[in-house]
């Protein structure tokens, strides 16, 4: 058996896929790891903060966030798509070389620290959601179930390759540094971009990413999202993914208050090496799997119900390393096989859809969310209701139910829509 024969056999990729497929990966691996050398730093800065300092911060970030998605819906109107997403991934580079700038001349530390936080928050979910727009316009619903899963563990591999940096250099170079790092890297993406854009079109796809305007309404994305009820629910879905991920932050802050900053870059560094790991073995050997033999619902569902029963055993003993090990499992999770079969139900939408109304959903809704959830989790906490850690725990249980529940919904109608 030759190595091309293996890598079918083994990720369900039929060979006339392969080359799209793992130019795919390597543009996603860029992507992730350019993120990744920046999110520990990042994350290591809130527990210095409190939880309202904290909430401000979220909420400068939705904001943020809302106005970035707006000036990008404008800009899709007005430009021809194979210069939209190019110009996304152009302008992030742009603007964390200014931050590297900035750095330089002695600006203030604190106000920069936090202007980093809430920027690269944004550029967190804005440069993934671009790179799905753009793979999800070229395959079809059946297609995407059999090559998204290993298309997402390239996320995973470059997610590994930043965490690496983090912990063999964090010591060495100056914190500033991984922002050129991620300029640099962000323009790398862009000849990929050109090849895939060639190989779509020498194949013949009928989904051609790149082809074509958009709607000259700036305002076609909001309309279509207040209007269609399958993105409603992946809205709602996003949602309530933002609070499990807000209530296992703030547990994972109050577990780490007593460790040093610098330990604490190294523990989430390492986190983060051990999610993608797992992530890697689970989205070559299982992804695809999953979603085509017990469909869409079941992938979706299967981890906020796991996630609800681990925070429910987790209340009984919240220590760091209980915590720590639910973020394995719920990152791991989520990027292995969530995530993917999220991105899946793009496949079912208009290229208006994709291309203008996911960023509001995966951008916009999701930090509107983080907001929600932030203030709520101050509220119940030093905000007023001084609840422990234990019984937000319980709260946020009940809230992975409805989640669970809402999966189920949402691959039932996808799969519905299929055979009609």
């Amino acid at each position: 058996m030759n190595l091309k024969t293996l890598f079918t056999s083994l990720t369900q990729i039929k060979p006339s896929e392969v080359r799209g497929v793992l130019l795919s990966f390597l543009f996603v691996f860029i992507l992730m790891a350019s993120y990744m050398i920046l999110r520990p730093v990042r994350d290591a800065l809130p527990s210095d903060w409190g939880d309202v300092s904290l909430a401000v911060q979220w909420s400068f970030t939705f904001v943020i966030s809302t106005i970035t998605v707006s000036v990008y819906n404008f800009f899709a109107s007005k430009i021809l798509l194979q210069k939209l997403v190019p110009g996304v991934f152009v302008f992030f580079a742009l603007s964390f070389f200014s931050i590297f700038i900035l750095s330089k001349t002695g600006f203030n530390p604190g106000l920069l620290g936090k202007v980093f936080y809430v920027w690269t928050s944004v550029f967190a979910l804005f440069h993934i959601s671009t790179f799905w727009s753009f793979t999800s316009q070229a395959y079809t619903k059946e297609e995407s179930k059999r090559v998204f899963g290993f298309i997402n563990t390239g996320a995973s591999v470059g997610a590994i390759t930043g965490p690496l940096l983090v912990i063999l250099l964090v010591k060495n170079v100056p914190l500033e540094t991984v922002l050129l790092i991620t300029s640099v890297s962000l323009i790398l993406v862009l000849p990929i971009i050109s090849i895939l854009n060639k190989v779509r079109k020498k194949s013949g796809s009928k989904h051609e990413a790149t082809k074509g305007n958009l709607n000259p309404n700036p305002f076609s994305g909001f309309q279509d999202l207040v209007t269609n009820r399958q993105l409603l629910n992946i809205s709602l879905f996003i949602f309530l993914f933002s609070g499990i991920s807000s209530f296992l932050y703030i547990a994972q802050n109050e577990v780490l208050v007593d460790y040093s900053r610098s330990e604490r870059r190294e523990l989430l560094g390492s986190l983060d090496l051990a999610v993608n790991t797992l992530t890697i073995l689970l989205g070559i050997f299982f992804t695809n799997r999953i979603t085509r033999k017990f469909g869409l619902s079941t992938a979706l569902s299967v981890v906020p119900f796991f996630i609800a029963l681990t925070l429910l055993l987790l209340s009984l003993n919240p220590a760091v390393m209980f915590v720590l090990a639910l973020q394995l499992l719920r990152k791991s999770g989520n990027y292995a096989i969530t995530r993917p079969a999220r991105e899946i139900l793009y496949t079912g939408v208009s290229k208006e859809a994709r291309f203008k109304t996911k960023p509001i959903i995966d951008v916009a809704i999701y930090r509107g969310g983080d907001v929600f959830w932030i203030w709520a989790l101050a509220f119940l906490g030093d905000g007023y209701f001084n609840l422990s850690l234990s019984e937000k725990l319980w709260i946020g249980a009940a809230i992975a139910i409805i989640w669970g529940v809402l999966g189920v919904r949402l691959g039932r109608r996808y799969e519905q829509e299929d055979k009609l």
